[in-house]
């Protein structure tokens, strides 16, 4: 608290001088009339508002010395560098020289308060001592959080007021204040209303306000009422109640500064004053105007408005000093020229900053911090990497395979904490509230001590297109709630093995959680590298990467990367990457061909410093000499992409030339080394303000990566549904209708139901009574265990509910087909003696009855519906109106074709396209935008 406190005490003296500069200056305009003096004491308001900011940014800061001691020190230390004294004359003159200068009382007396000021705890004091500076922080820091619950307490009781209010609807005065807004051409929505408690008029709010009128408004003559709303409307025109916030702001600030206090009813009086000017133009002039507020003022009663709520409403004393101003008659300027204006706004700007560069040698914390960056040593990044790996506990990679393709470890919450990542921090906390399946372990960010991604190769009978397999190994900073992160991923469904919890993903049926400790967990999205992984974690042998691993083991990032194994797998086309051979053939080939293994290490502080190792048997003067070559023509390249940036729209510049000059940055303070076979690269950033920049672009497009991610999964979930009724129809030989009856020839049941057999949920399948109604005791254990198929993995609603349904009705694929016997389709007619024909019912839709082709029909769709995946009920669609679907993505939603396929429908789609989409054979072909 004593650099706060010290902050604050000079924070009150810049303040003291704006003030003092505003006062003479408001004076100084007394005849230019009440506008221009508004004008003036708005500016310095601002100003005081613009101090306080100021306050913990390290500049401005201008040098300046009032200790009289150090020009006694000085002479000291030259008196003793000089020769002996030869004579008496020399020895009064040293005399005088080694006595303290004392230029005045005053400056005594300021050294002494500056001295103060900067006193420190002695090293032995008790820490229940508080510093003169401390007490002083505590006691404006109190008397502020006072000073801001009492505004707080009048605005909403202000806001109170005006919800209490009785609307003026069609009222007279209704009537004049729409024509005095016609007169002054003000489009801005008003709203007038009635209080019981108010004398005066008042206005509330900036951006849709409102007007006050008080109880007995009735009474007034219609001269009267058209002053006062006249009055009121200039109020508005003024912005006046924006400016009365931030004085009443400023006022609870410095609640101990008299002048604060003194301008901020100075400009509540100038503001009504320059609202009297504007309504004496509507109301036949100053004389009329001011007879009309002398009767008011004589009709007025004397009641005091108290509370709080006083600092938003004119009071009745403001009202008979306007009375009195207006009396003097005085030529007033009702316009402020350009140039006056400029000149106010010059003169406090300039005021404010002379006065915000004055300060103490521990004026803020944040010129502390500052001081402590510049201070530190030039050190290299071995320094700065060891000064941090002292700090770290190494990362575990016991877990690690000997054949895994690679291995990413970091510390999020170490990361999340620094200052150049705070923006993307409060981004990534944003994302994780508006939608919680982005990170479905209930644990947030700022509690992952260490996060350990490791990268696995393909089964062998995997498709080479698929993506390589992750294991994420997570280490808490706190205790693990089994019960939270059970509810959040499992629905609070687990098992126990081994001393092991074991979670299935409620969203995604492959993805598994497994709780080692009550600190660390280890998560897959597939069976097969789940249990790999723990596997491994149960022999507990050291990792073949242990030795390559053991230098970045303690950074703040670690990763490595096993070449070797990779290009394996390529030559064995068991993986495939796709990148351009004619350009990696031509600029990094030795480095893909020779290098077996690549350690990356970085620390990230006031800093960021990367050192990475390139291991290889032989060839390491190849790959040195190509990773500088690949460092001029990497730097080149990104020069020429950042001016082809800086002629591109403003959109792609904000997109990519953060990313663009981060990346320069990194590449031109590349140096390599070569030890032995192997080389070193390093890199080190001082300015983190590119890094800022390019996380603030970056993480965006990571959430917005991950919602992509998450929509493919729905896509997913409704190709395994519209597989199913495939699987459904090749059995039966038509699809599900919507409702499927029972055994029992009467009960009927949901498609959803029916599917369960061709979903691999044979048990489920199995214990659903089909005798029995959806809802029956029995089936009630059955609809709390929903395939995870059936939900949406943005659906956060109670686990039984389903995201998946089918649009029922005449014609669709799920509802009641329309058959016909007899001759002609229904509708159409037939040859010669054909009797008419006659539709009927079926069970359900054949393929060959979607005659608008499968790849032209929607089966299922997406859409947020309070309903059970048992129930059977679905959306119903008469042909005409168009249902609500959707609402787990912004722009549109999933829907599952005929002929097994699923894609993305945006909003905007034509409403007929899509009824043609919903009908099996209208006739009608659709083309997909």
């Amino acid at each position: 608290m004593h650099a706060i406190g010290i902050s604050l005490l000079w924070l009150g003296l810049q303040v003291s001088i704006v003030a003092l500069v505003a006062t003479i200056v408001y004076w100084s305009t007394k005849r230019l009339g009440p506008r221009t003096r508004s004008f003036v004491l708005s500016c310095s308001i601002g100003m005081t508002l613009l101090l306080a900011l100021l306050a913990f940014c390290p500049w401005p800061r201008w040098q300046a010395s009032w200790k009289a001691a150090s020009s006694v020190v000085e002479s000291e230390r030259a008196n003793q560098k000089s020769p002996p004294p030869v004579n008496s004359s020399q020895d009064s003159e040293s005399t005088l020289l080694e006595k303290p200068r004392l230029e005045s009382e005053w400056g005594t007396v300021w050294d002494g308060f500056l001295k103060g000021l900067k006193q420190e705890p002695a090293v032995d004091q008790p820490r229940s001592m508080p510093t003169p500076a401390g007490i002083a922080g505590w006691v404006i820091a109190g008397g502020f959080l006072v000073a801001m619950s009492r505004l707080f307490i009048g605005y909403v009781s202000v806001k109170r007021m005006v919800r209490l209010a009785i609307p003026l609807n069609g009222s007279t005065a209704e009537e004049t204040l729409d024509i005095l807004a016609a007169e002054q051409q003000l489009t801005r929505p008003l709203t007038l209303l009635e209080h019981d408690q108010l004398t005066t008029a008042a206005v509330i709010g900036w951006w849709r306000p409102t007007i006050l009128l008080p109880k007995g408004w009735s009474q007034w003559s219609r001269e009267q009422l058209r002053a006062v709303l006249a009055h009121e409307l200039a109020h508005v025109q003024q912005h006046d109640y924006l400016t009365i916030l931030g004085a009443e702001l400023s006022r609870s600030l410095y609640f101990y500064h008299p002048l604060i206090h003194w301008l901020v009813s100075r400009l509540r009086l100038e503001q009504e004053l320059t609202a009297d000017e504007a309504a004496a133009e509507t109301s036949g002039g100053a004389d009329s105007y001011l007879i009309v507020l002398a009767e008011m003022a004589v009709s007025q009663s004397p009641h005091r408005l108290s509370g709080p709520a006083r600092a938003f409403l004119p009071t009745h004393s403001t009202f008979m000093r306007r009375i009195e101003m207006l009396k003097q008659k005085r030529s007033l300027k009702t316009v402020i020229s350009h140039p006056v204006r400029a000149m106010v706004i010059c003169s406090m700007l300039a005021t404010g900053l002379l006065a915000a560069g004055l300060r103490g040698q521990q004026s803020s914390l944040a010129q502390q911090t500052a001081a402590e960056l510049v201070a530190q040593p030039a050190a290299g990044p071995v320094d700065f990497n060891e000064s941090l790996r002292q700090k770290h506990e190494a990362f575990k990679i016991n877990t690690v395979p000997n054949d895994a393709l690679g291995v990413l470890a970091l510390r999020p919450a170490e990361l999340l904490s620094l200052q150049a990542l705070q923006y993307a921090k409060a981004l990534m906390l944003q994302a994780e509230k508006e939608n919680p399946r982005l990170y479905p372990l209930g644990i947030p960010l700022t509690e992952i001590k260490t996060l350990t991604v490791i990268f696995l190769a393909p089964e062998p009978d995997d498709p080479c297109s698929q993506l390589l397999d992750y294991v994420t190994v997570i280490e808490t900073t706190k205790e693990i709630d089994l019960k939270q992160v059970a509810v959040a991923f499992s629905g609070g469904k687990l098992f126990t093995q081994e001393g092991i919890h074991h979670l299935q993903d409620k969203n995604n049926s492959g993805a598994q959680l497994a709780i080692v400790n009550n600190r660390e967990m280890i998560y897959a999205r597939r069976a097969g590298p789940f249990r790999q992984i723990l596997e491994v974690r149960k022999t507990d042998q050291p990792s073949r990467w242990a030795e390559q691993w053991k230098p970045i083991e303690k950074d703040s990032i670690a990763a490595l990367f096993n070449l070797r194994h990779l290009r394996e797998l390529i030559w064995k086309n068991q993986c495939k990457i796709d990148f351009n051979e004619s350009v990696w053939k031509a600029s990094i080939a030795p480095v893909w061909e020779h290098t077996d293994v690549i350690t990356l290490g970085a620390n990230v502080s006031y800093k960021t410093a990367l050192q990475a190792t390139f291991y290889q048997q032989q060839n390491g003067d190849q790959v040195f000499k190509t990773l500088d070559a690949a460092q001029i023509l990497g730097a080149n390249m990104l020069q020429q992409y950042e001016q082809q940036i800086l002629l591109q729209k403003q959109r792609e510049q904000l997109v990519k030339l953060p990313l663009v000059k981060l990346a320069l940055q990194l590449v031109k303070s590349i140096q390599l080394e070569q030890q032995g076979k192997d080389v070193i690269l390093t890199a080190v950033m001082s300015d983190l303000s590119e890094l800022t920049d390019s996380t603030a672009i970056f993480v965006p497009a990571m959430v917005e990566a991950r919602q992509a991610a998450l929509r493919l999964e729905s896509l997913r979930n409704l190709k395994h549904i519209i597989l199913a009724m495939h699987y459904y129809a090749g059995k039966h030989k038509h699809f599900p209708p919507a409702v499927v009856i029972g055994p029992d020839g009467k009960t009927p049941h949901s498609w959803r139901v029916a599917l369960l057999p061709f979903l691999d949920e044979n048990e489920l399948y199995k214990e659903y009574r089909l005798n029995e109604p959806w809802d029956s005791e029995h089936n009630k254990k059955v609809l709390k265990k929903m395939p995870a198929v059936f939900k949406n993995p943005n659906d956060n609603r109670s686990d039984y509910y389903t995201s998946y349904l089918a649009v029922v009705g005449p014609n669709t694929v799920l509802g009641k087909s329309m058959r016909t016997t007899g001759g002609a389709m229904a509708g159409g007619s037939g040859g010669g003696s054909s009797p008419p024909a006659k539709p009927e019912p079926s069970a359900g839709v054949k393929l060959s009855d979607i005659t608008d082709g499968t790849s032209n029909t929607i089966a299922i769709v997406e859409a947020r519906r309070e309903i059970p995946w048992t129930r059977p009920e679905d959306i119903p669609f008469d042909g005409e109106k168009l249902p609500e679907l959707g609402g787990f993505y912004a722009g549109g939603f999933n829907v599952a074709l005929c002929d097994g396929s699923a894609r993305f429908l945006p909003n905007q789609l034509d409403p007929k396209t899509l009824k043609h989409l919903f009908l099996i054979n209208d006739g009608n072909l659709v083309e997909f935008p």
